[in-house]
């Protein structure tokens, strides 16, 4: 095994912004389908002053008109949204330009996902069947998307690994790791350290290919197993929540905040690597449409920063901090109180 190069290549906000594209023509097009542009033009509002009257699901609601104002369709003043002047003259259906007919021609399953999502508050995962148990019902399906999580993980892991002083840190575990991509970058980084995986069956074998190429099944594990109710390994130096809490809602993500912090060892520190909303990412068409699709598939959301950190002194953790990262990621630090 030989030590990872440093990592010097560019980040991926690029294939970011081209693969959340595909949420762009679904946020318009349900938008136009539901009345969000002709309500807001009668009456501009935030999203609890949209989502309520109409029976909404506010979360829905509100990750919809995030990304519609990220995309020029929406501006934002005092907490409001209002139309902007392109909306105006295309998006409402009583204009004369109005573009209603032509977004009728690209409405697909994506499309009523949008809507759905804004309309009850369930996420769509596929086609209408919930991701995770698809996955475990499907090996074809949980494999292909543990591909895919691989594949999407690697750059960000391998700059975590290059940045992220584990100094002294001898365990780490890692719950909905997926195949182990930031765990083995973080052990061909730091020769002591030994990571715990948690995860789906489904996930094995790809993981056990994963450690096989990089030499690392010795030091980095697998346990198959739901991670809400398999138990955890304790005394750990660090918990790594990766791209996770993104996939859960609030009452979920407390339940995974709860186990972490009984698993670390005293004088432990709970990690927490994802996208991350600042004011300038919150503008950014690729990470409003990933908080978009995170609604949608899993029933997450990106959180913002003082939200993060909110659910986490709500969980018994305090001294949280943050570091910019690789591209749209940043790393969340907190130990238990």
């Amino acid at each position: 095994m030989t030590a990872p190069a440093p990592w010097a290549g560019p980040d991926d906000r690029l294939l970011m912004d081209v693969f959340m594209s595909q949420y762009r023509l679904p946020a318009v097009a349900a938008a136009d389908r539901l009345g969000v542009f002709a309500a807001l033009a009668a009456a501009p509002s935030d999203p609890a002053g949209l989502a309520g009257p109409r029976g909404w699901n506010r979360a829905g609601t509100s990750v919809l008109l995030e990304h519609l104002a990220a995309l020029g369709h929406l501006a934002v003043h005092g907490g409001r949204y209002h139309p902007t002047e392109e909306t105006r003259v295309f998006l409402l259906p009583d204009a004369d330009d109005y573009w209603g007919p032509m977004l009728t021609l690209g409405w697909d399953d994506r499309c009523a996902a949008v809507r759905d999502l804004v309309a009850t508050g369930v996420p769509q995962g596929y086609r209408g069947r919930a991701i995770w148990e698809t996955h475990e019902r499907s090996p074809r399906h949980g494999e292909r998307f543990a591909r895919a999580m691989h594949a999407h993980s690697t750059a960000p892991a391998a700059a975590l690994a290059e940045r992220l002083d584990l100094t002294g840190c001898t365990t780490l575990l890692e719950p909905g790791g997926g195949v182990g991509t930031f765990a083995v970058a973080l052990a061909r980084r730091h020769p002591l350290l030994r990571a715990t995986v948690l995860d789906l069956p489904v996930v094995a074998r790809e993981a056990d290919r994963l450690l096989a190429r990089a030499g690392l099944a010795g030091r980095v594990r697998l346990r198959p197993g739901d991670m809400f109710a398999q138990p955890w390994p304790g005394g750990q130096d660090r918990v790594l929540f990766a791209d996770v809490l993104s996939d859960w809602d609030d009452a979920r993500c407390r339940v995974l905040l709860d186990r972490a912090r009984a698993a670390l060892a005293p004088g432990g520190r709970l990690l927490v690597h994802q996208v991350l909303p600042d004011d300038a990412a919150r503008r950014s068409p690729a990470v409003t449409g990933y908080s978009l699709a995170l609604a949608v598939m899993t029933g997450g959301r990106l959180r913002t920063l003082p939200e993060l950190a909110a659910l986490l002194g709500a969980a018994g953790f305090t001294d949280c901090s943050v570091t910019p990262g690789y591209g749209h990621y940043a790393l969340l630090t907190a130990r238990p109180a």
